[in-house]
C-alpha cells in the first residue's frame, strides 16, 4: 500500500489492472489486488492428490475407534487434539503406503499411549470359544500395580466394527479369555493390548503404550 504524492491533480478511483485506488483519511491510496484462487486449489499436483488420499484413508480407518482412542490417549488430549489426531501421527509416518492394498497396515495402530509399563511377553491363541491372551505378571515393576486393568480391543476395519474388553482382567491375572459370539466369528480381528491404571484423586486413567498382538482369523 502507498500514498500518491499530493501534487498530483488527478487521482484515479477504483480498480485499474491489479491496482486498487481509494481515499483514506483524505489521501488517495493505492494497493495491489489480492491474488485469485491459487491454481493448486483447482488443479492440484499429483503429490497433493496423494496427500489428500492419505488423509482421507487414515481418518476413515480411525473414525470407528473414536471413543477407544479418546480413552487411550486421555493423558494427551487438548481442546484441539483428540485421540484420532494423536493416533493419526503413528499411521501417517509408518503405517501407510499408497502402493499397498490395503494401504494401511493395522500393526502400526497405537490405541493408547502413556507412562505405564506395557504388557510383557504377551501373545494370544485361538480356542473354541474365542481367544486366550497370555502375559507376564509384572505387578511389582515401575508404576505397575496388580490392579491395573487390561485394555483390550479387537478391530475389524473393513466392517468398521470393534470389541472393547474392559473392567474384566487385571495385570496380576496374566490371562484373559475372551468369548466371541457366533455373530462375531466370521470376522478377522486385529488385536491390541494395553494396561490402564485409575487415579482416584484425578478421576482419570494412566495408560501404557499399546502393543499389537496380531490378526485372528476364525
Amino acid at each position: 500500500m502507498g500514498n500518491l504524492p499530493p501534487k498530483n491533480i488527478f487521482f484515479p478511483q477504483g480498480k485499474i489492472g491489479n491496482l486498487v485506488f481509494y481515499t483514506l483519511n483524505g489521501k488517495t491510496v493505492v494497493r495491489t489486488r489480492p491474488g485469485g484462487t491459487h491454481k493448486n486449489k483447482t488443479h492440484p499436483s499429483k503429490l497433493q492428490l496423494l496427500q489428500r488420499e492419505k488423509l482421507k484413508t487414515i481418518n476413515q480407518f480411525l473414525k470407528p475407534l473414536k471413543q477407544v482412542l479418546d480413552f487411550g490417549y486421555q493423558e494427551f488430549l487438548t481442546q484441539s487434539k483428540k485421540g484420532i489426531h494423536l493416533a493419526y501421527s503413528e499411521l501417517n509416518h509408518k503405517g501407510y503406503n499408497h502402493d499397498r492394498n490395503p494401504k494401511i497396515d493395522p500393526a502400526f495402530l497405537k490405541i493408547s499411549k502413556g507412562s505405564l509399563l506395557e504388557p510383557q511377553n504377551a501373545f494370544f491363541e485361538r480356542v473354541d470359544s474365542g481367544i486366550r491372551i497370555h502375559w507376564s505378571n509384572n505387578s511389582d515393576e515401575g508404576k505397575s500395580k496388580s490392579s491395573d486393568e487390561a485394555f483390550i480391543v479387537l478391530y475389524q476395519p473393513e466392517a468398521e466394527k470393534y470389541i472393547w474388553i474392559k473392567d474384566q482382567f487385571k495385570r496380576s491375572d496374566g490371562l484373559a479369555e475372551i468369548n466371541l459370539s457366533e455373530a462375531n466369528s466370521n470376522f478377522p480381528w486385529h488385536i491390541y493390548f494395553a494396561f490402564s491404571q485409575f487415579n482416584s484423586w484425578k478421576k482419570s486413567y494412566t495408560l501404557s503404550n499399546s502393543i499389537y498382538l496380531g490378526k485372528l482369523v476364525l
